[in-house]
């Protein structure tokens, strides 16, 4: 491989010795074979070189090279057409090839020894073109753009992370002595209302000794719970929300309803192992309440964990309304539990009931559909938080809260 430099149809400069095609800004490495191919033919430019003489310079002592041959030419021509050459390099067909572009040695990449007196050249002496460096490519990998880059980088992730946490659903919560009232971030961007907002009504609320009272706000529900350790009454309603009303009314009917109707809509189920809740059409306690009552059982296997859950829905005059049964797998997070339903089953169903009552419906449309995801998060006490219609808090009973294999949702 010579040190000559060629210009090629006026415009295109081909550097032997570093493998180079370029036209302006733009240049084209090519490969060893490619540059020993191509400066064959640019010293034999407007000759026929055979075949056979390529083959040996660029394979020696080899054979069955045509193969080779061809697929260099043709890599060769596109590079000279993608600068613009067309037809550069002809085919004489079971003869070689020949190169039909004019051609012109333009210098060598090193000097050669001259005397002192004749170191200056002639005015009308060919000018070298300036050797290709690295320097073009070097700007675009300095130390500089490589530290902006780390950088750049740095504060996207760093604003990704921000991003993440002040978009994730996190739990609000509000402790007073008696009384705690929790709202996601989820439920407050849907109903654009602040918990802080809710904080006179829960004032309000009567204090019992030895009650403890939990309040849930959901998009879809208000869920009250109340302990009372002095007479082992335990109860949990649900009242669905109703259209067009603000959410702190909604609260302040739910409030007034239970501090009026209290025993009318608990249920002593203390020591009962099963999970019952009692629904509401609305903010009101009426006679035609849903109460569903849960019961899960738990198989560990070497890698997963199993819920299995019968859930069955009377009204008050204990007439069972439906009857379903559901396979989820479960995932546990420092003690928040995430229940993927598998697959749900409707063994049976009151079809007066599901037409005529609207509250029946909206439970049956929210336990069915497959795929879904249970979210519960355990809140001080033993209680659960869960997603279910937007905000429903789940007792799993003393006896089973403390044990992993067991723990009822």
């Amino acid at each position: 491989m010579s040190n000559k430099n060629y210009k090629i149809a006026e415009e295109i400069f081909f550097s032997a010795a570093i493998f180079r095609l370029s036209k302006g800004e733009k240049d084209i490495k090519l490969s060893n074979k490619e540059a020993e191919l191509l400066e064959m033919l640019c010293d034999e430019a407007g000759s026929v070189i055979p075949r056979s003489k390529l083959q040996d310079a660029l394979w020696p002592n080899q054979d069955n090279t045509d193969t080779n041959l061809n697929r260099q030419i043709l890599s060769l021509r596109r590079k000279l057409e993608s600068f613009g050459l067309m037809d550069a390099i002809d085919t004489i067909p079971r003869v070689g090839y020949i190169f039909c572009a004019p051609i012109e040695v333009v210098g060598e990449t090193e000097e050669s020894a001259v005397p002192a007196d004749n170191q200056m050249a002639p005015a009308n002496a060919p000018q070298i073109r300036r050797q290709y460096t690295r320097r073009k490519y070097d700007r675009y990998f300095s130390p500089k753009r490589i530290v902006l880059l780390l950088l750049l980088v740095s504060l996207t992730s760093l604003a990704v992370v921000i991003y993440s946490y002040a978009t994730a659903n996190t739990l609000r919560t509000i402790n007073l002595s008696h009384v705690s009232l929790y709202m996601t971030s989820d439920t407050e961007n849907a109903l654009k209302l602040k918990i802080d907002a809710l904080l006179p009504p829960i004032k309000r609320i009567p204090h019992y000794a030895d009650e403890q009272v939990s309040i849930l706000v959901g998009k879809e529900a208000i869920s009250y719970f109340s302990i009372d350790n002095k007479s082992q009454q335990l109860s949990e309603n649900i009242f669905m929300l109703r259209n067009g009303h603000p959410i702190a009314e909604e609260l302040q009917c739910v409030i007034t309803t239970m501090a009026q109707q209290g025993k009318n809509v608990s249920h002593n189920y203390y020591h009962n192992a099963d999970t019952t809740v009692r629904y509401h059409s609305s903010c009101q306690a009426p006679d035609n309440w849903v109460e569903m009552t849960r019961k899960s059982k738990f198989i560990v296997t070497m890698n997963r964990e199993i819920v299995v859950a019968t859930v069955i829905a009377t009204d008050d005059k204990a007439q069972t309304l439906f009857n379903l049964d559901s396979v989820g797998d479960i995932e546990r997070d420092d003690g928040d539990i995430s229940v993927e339903v598998k697959n749900t089953i409707v063994n049976f169903i009151d079809q007066q009931a599901l037409t005529s009552n609207g509250m029946v419906a909206t439970l049956v449309a929210a336990l069915t559909p497959p795929k879904q995801t249970a979210q519960f998060i355990q809140l001080p006490g033993g209680i659960y938080l869960s997603n279910y219609l937007g905000g429903v808090i789940t007792w799993p009973s003393l006896g089973n809260s403390k044990v992993v294999q067991r723990n009822d949702l």
